[in-house]
C-alpha cells in the first residue's frame, strides 16, 4: 500500500448521527495527530479569493491530512497547489474547528488559515478540482452552497481581517516618506 497520498485517518463509511462542529478560536493549538483536515482562504494582492470548483460547488482549497505529512502547513500548501494551483505566503491561523465525527471521546480538528497568494500558476486540467475561480469575497459568499454558509462567512471575514492586520503598520508608527531627487 502506498502510504504517500493516503489520508491519515479515513472518514468514509456510514454515519449514524449528525456531527457537531465547534469553533474554538484561532489561538487554540490542537495536537497535530488529532488534526484531520486543513484549508486556506487564499487571497490575492487585490483581495480576491482563489477558490476550487468542486462537485459540491465553489469552496476554499483544503483537504485531509495525509499519512506522510508532518504539519498543518504542509497539508495546506499541498492542497492549495493540488486544488487551485497556487503557492501561498505566510499562513495565519483563522479558526480551529473541533469535530465529534468519530464520537465525543475521539475529538478531531480542522484548521483554517489565511494567506496571500504568491504564485497563481496556469491552470491545468486533471487536478483535484474541476477548475478554479477567482472572485470578490462577497460574491463567493453569495454563491457558496456548502454545509454552513454562516461558518464560511465567519471564516472569510476573519481571514480578511487577519491578513489586513498583518499588513498594517504597527500602531503609533509614522508612514515612511521618500523624497525622490
Amino acid at each position: 500500500m502506498n502510504v504517500e497520498g493516503t489520508d491519515r485517518r479515513s472518514v468514509s463509511g456510514a454515519r449514524t448521527r449528525q456531527s457537531t462542529f465547534t469553533c474554538m478560536g484561532a489561538s487554540v493549538e490542537p495536537p497535530f495527530e488529532a488534526v484531520t483536515s486543513a484549508a486556506v482562504v487564499a487571497v490575492t494582492a487585490n483581495d480576491l479569493l482563489v477558490l476550487a470548483e468542486l462537485d459540491r460547488g465553489l469552496d476554499i482549497p483544503g483537504g485531509h491530512v495525509q499519512r506522510h505529512e508532518r504539519s498543518i502547513e504542509e497539508t495546506i500548501r499541498r492542497e492549495a497547489w493540488e486544488e487551485v494551483r497556487v503557492r501561498v505566503g505566510d499562513l495565519r491561523r483563522v479558526e480551529v474547528i473541533e469535530s465529534d465525527y468519530f464520537g465525543t471521546h475521539d475529538l478531531t480538528y480542522m484548521v483554517i488559515c489565511a494567506a496571500r497568494v504568491t504564485q497563481l500558476a496556469p491552470w491545468e486540467a486533471g487536478h483535484e478540482s474541476a477548475g478554479r475561480t477567482v472572485l470578490p469575497p462577497e460574491e463567493f459568499l453569495r454563491r457558496y452552497r456548502g454545509g454552513d454558509p454562516e461558518l464560511m462567512r465567519h471564516l472569510v471575514t476573519c481571514a480578511l481581517a487577519v491578513l489586513d492586520a498583518s499588513s498594517a503598520p504597527p500602531p503609533g508608527s509614522a508612514p515612511v516618506s521618500r523624497a525622490d531627487g
